[in-house]
């Protein structure tokens, strides 16, 4: 059977919670995990956002990964006047609302999941089925959260001579015809990203808590050895691990991670040029072709993996907390 996840704060439970038998209301562990997630979101800002930056930079320009560095360095690095600029460095992290948009992400991100997937359980959704409706739900409950904070973040930080998030309202809404569809252009392309990354992170994650528990039948000898070298750690430490590479595989196994990235980008930095998902979808692939929409897999999987192994690995730190919710 698959293991409660003493050291997994992510992988869902397999049967109904004993909710007479927890030492605290629910909601106290939810928050406080959410809080956990928001400190990992913000640290994953702190540490990592010019990865991100340069994921935009990628994908706007449909370019490679050095022809980005060096838009980023014509950007911010170097003056008009030809001379270095070291201080425009911190103009990655330009503007701050991207702290706002990771730091409620990923503080929502988890318990959010976990509890949709309960209630769909509940109802007689299997494993597989509940945590798809599940994560569904939840990525809409993501993006209609942090869409408009994304979108602020990229065209604020791709279009530098915008001054202001008054400007770059007036000009998202304008070329998608409402405030609603302006303040969340490219929200289409996000839930493809989240959703993608979600599922594909989750069913890993389970996948390998589970194996970790019990090895699965037939498995090759190289991931025996993985196995039993990751039973030889401490539980926290088997959490992060396991994060790690869940992370990893649902990053660069899910093609409509990269795909709805890159479309989300696009809508989002130029939505005069790309006002609609399936326009802006048609012209990636007219002019780019299918590698078009895996531009910036590179920054995008480093910056994601990293990021999320330092969140929800600081929400794994609650693992006695989540033990019980699961039950």
């Amino acid at each position: 059977s698959y293991s409660r996840c003493e050291a997994s704060t992510c992988a869902p439970a397999m049967t109904a919670r004993d909710l007479e038998a927890l030492p605290f209301p629910v909601s106290v562990g939810y928050s406080t995990l959410a809080l956990n997630g928001a400190k990992g979101g913000a640290t994953k800002y702190v540490t990592l956002q010019i990865l991100n930056y340069a994921r935009w930079t990628s994908q706007h320009h449909s370019c490679s990964i050095g022809t980005a560095c060096r838009v980023m360095a014509r950007t911010h690095l170097i003056g008009a006047d030809g001379r270095w600029t070291p201080l425009g460095f911190f103009k990655f992290w330009r503007p701050g609302v991207t702290l706002v948009n990771e730091t409620i992400h990923w503080g929502m991100k988890v318990p959010l999941a976990i509890t949709l997937y309960d209630q769909f359980r509940e109802v007689g959704l299997g494993p597989h089925t509940g945590l798809l409706a599940g994560v569904a739900l939840s990525t809409a409950g993501e993006v209609a959260l942090t869409g408009w904070s994304e979108r602020f973040g990229v065209h604020l930080g791709l279009n530098k001579d915008i001054r202001s998030y008054r400007e770059s309202l007036r000009i998202s809404c304008k070329a998608r015809g409402n405030a609603l569809f302006g303040a969340w252009a490219g929200a289409g392309g996000l839930w493809v990203r989240n959703f993608a990354w979600n599922f594909a992170f989750f069913e890993w994650k389970r996948f390998l808590h589970s194996a970790v528990e019990k090895t699965p039948q037939g498995a090759p000898a190289w991931f025996c050895a993985h196995l039993d070298w990751i039973r030889g750690l401490d539980k926290k430490n088997q959490a992060n691990i396991l994060t790690f590479e869940a992370a990893t595989l649902g990053t660069y196994l899910t093609f409509f991670n990269m795909a709805g990235d890159n479309v989300k980008t696009k809508m989002q930095v130029d939505p005069a040029r790309y006002p609609s998902f399936t326009g802006t979808v048609r012209s990636i692939w007219q002019q780019h072709g299918l590698i078009g929409f895996a531009r910036g897999s590179l920054f995008k999987g480093i910056y994601l993996i990293l990021g999320s192994t330092i969140a929800i690995g600081i929400q794994e730190r609650l693992s006695g907390i989540m033990a019980a919710l699961m039950r």
